[in-house]
């Protein structure tokens, strides 16, 4: 099968899913809301009904028991992921600039990833997104990140496998890294690196605020066969304090604008470009991601 229909993401609406027995197991039953809640956010109870092949007052049950568990927030007519952590406070704000921008790039980044491919994933909103597309495909993959919410998304796709790379986890971005999360990233080698960055440019490639983000970036994009950036055009307007990955690392960067001279500089230096356009309705920006 070609290669971007094995990996087009799959429609996760109610629409476009089979009607499936109902479960009558509660607690297969809550393992899949939990999934469903942790890819798509918020669920409303006649969509996981319909998931399910359960009746609304059952899921309202359910519901009823992860609330009381403090896995899910429960609203009117539905349930959301609840955020268990201070820091994915943080996190949520970034993921909620340039949503669309993000959304575009997860997804012409998770049609270039093949069947059965080994990769590497830092940290970041951005790669947050893709980590959505990917939690709701089809593919099988082996996965190596240093994001423990990215970790967590992924796991709930049984055809994911995951490894999260150990060390000192950072309160503001939840991600791990030092010594021993170095050590274990030289264990494994990767078809692909997707990173994403503080900042982007053609002469200094992707930089990080933080020096162990930019380290364990570059890392990966040495132990992958290909690297690919993912940039939304914001990041295109500041340098970061650290250079991590330099431009001679990335064979392509994704993004959903690009200005001209730097295209030009791109193209001088062999790295394609995949330009995800969105919207001008949503193309509004609030602020660096």
């Amino acid at each position: 099968m070609p290669m971007n229909e094995r990996s087009r993401p799959v429609d996760t609406s109610v629409a476009a899913r089979p009607s499936p027995p109902t479960t009558r197991n509660p607690i297969a039953r809550r393992r899949i809301l939990q999934r469903e809640l942790a890819v798509r956010g918020a669920v409303s109870v006649a969509e996981l009904s319909a998931i399910l092949g359960a009746s609304a007052a059952t899921v309202r049950r359910d519901l009823e028991a992860l609330a009381r568990e403090g896995i899910v927030e429960r609203g009117h007519g539905g349930a959301a992921a609840r955020a268990a952590r201070p820091a994915e406070e943080a996190l949520a704000i970034r993921e909620r600039k340039d949503v669309e921008a993000k959304r575009s790039i997860a997804r012409a980044t998770a049609a270039m990833i093949r069947e059965g491919e080994t990769i590497f994933l830092n940290d970041g909103s951005t790669v947050m997104a893709l980590a959505r597309e990917l939690a709701s495909s089809e593919l099988e993959l082996f996965v190596v990140t240093c994001a423990v919410n990215v970790a967590q998304l992924l796991a709930e796709n049984p055809r994911l496998t995951v490894c999260l790379l150990g060390g000192f986890v950072r309160r503001s971005s939840l991600a791990t890294s030092g010594p021993f999360a170095e050590g274990m990233l030289e264990q494994f080698n990767a078809d692909l690196a997707v990173l994403s960055s503080d900042a982007f440019s053609a002469a200094d490639g992707m930089s990080f605020a933080n020096a162990d983000d930019g380290l364990l970036s570059r890392r990966m994009a040495m132990r992958a066969k290909r690297c690919v950036a993912m940039v939304t055009s914001a990041k295109f307007s500041w340098t970061a304090r650290l250079t991590g990955v330099p431009i001679a690392e990335i064979d392509v960067v994704v993004t959903d604008s690009l200005p001209p001279t730097l295209r030009d500089a791109l193209a001088a230096a062999d790295v394609a470009v995949v330009t995800a356009p969105i919207s001008p309705v949503h193309s509004s920006r609030t602020g660096r991601p």
